[in-house]
């Protein structure tokens, strides 16, 4: 009986976890509908219209050839890559510093905090006078992410059963797997949910530094140049590509966490 009910508990956590998506999604679209029949849709295209023009993007058939359309995807998700590995690299040093030392946990605080105050706009327009439009989304992307990177890392590190790792240590299990077999398992879930957050909100981030930097080549340029030609359409479907680019980033990151787990 008590086993019928966990089946029953599962499937209906199943069915939730399917339809209350669904519900939210179909909400938001039936207010965007809603919301463009009322406003001009010179300012708030339809979704049909939106839509459409997602799809020629892909296609080359909408505003931009698609060779310009899949160079700056490509650009803006390299990049995006390329920030959140130096900044996941980083704070992982810095985690593991202040993990192992007191001292230097106490050091480092004051930094992390000063890090996650800096305004992007002004630190953003400061770096391009001395790097260039390519590098300072980068830069600005990384200094954004650290501090969150950091508090979920340190995290982890901290949740290590320390008991545990002392009695390998006692029964003389050497480094190599007592780390395999005792310290990445539980690590392992927190550090994948951390880098797929990080990656996610470096594209978001990176899309808004490549349009306050006029990266060339980049979807933030693209985006502002839709913004300036009143190109509203095409601006949405590039937000559109981008949020979903980065449900998928946190879909495969968050099953890669579950296989961990299981493991």
């Amino acid at each position: 009986m008590k086993s019928l009910n966990n089946k029953k508990i599962k499937t209906q956590n199943k069915v939730l976890n399917i339809s209350l998506p669904l519900i939210t999604v179909s909400a938001i679209l039936l207010l965007w509908a809603a919301s463009a029949k009322i406003v001009d849709k010179d300012y708030l295209p339809s979704v049909s219209d939106t839509f459409a023009e997602t799809v020629k993007l892909f296609i080359g058939a909408g505003a931009y050839d698609s060779a310009v359309f899949y160079r700056a995807f490509c650009s803006t998700l390299l990049r995006s890559v390329l920030a959140c590995a130096v900044s996941f690299s980083l704070a992982y040093i810095v985690a593991f510093s202040a993990y192992k030392s007191e001292k230097a946990r106490r050091a480092l605080t004051p930094l992390i905090v000063i890090i996650r105050a800096l305004p992007t706009i002004a630190v953003v327009l400061w770096l391009v006078l001395f790097t260039n439009s390519e590098v300072a989304p980068v830069i600005i992307t990384m200094l954004v992410v650290f501090p969150t990177l950091y508090n979920n890392l340190y995290a982890a590190l901290c949740g290590i059963d320390t008991e545990l790792n002392e009695m390998c240590k006692v029964f003389g299990v050497n480094n190599a797997e007592r780390l395999k077999k005792v310290v990445f398992p539980q690590i392992a879930p927190e550090f994948i949910s951390a880098a797929g957050a990080g990656l996610t909100l470096n594209l978001k981030l990176m899309v808004a530094a490549e349009v306050l930097a006029q990266t060339a080549h980049s979807m933030g340029f693209l985006l502002k140049n839709s913004k300036t030609y009143y190109e509203y359409p095409t601006m949405l479907a590039l937000v559109i590509i981008t949020v979903i680019t980065g449900l998928i980033i946190e879909w495969a990151f968050g099953l890669w966490a579950k296989k961990a787990v299981k493991k």
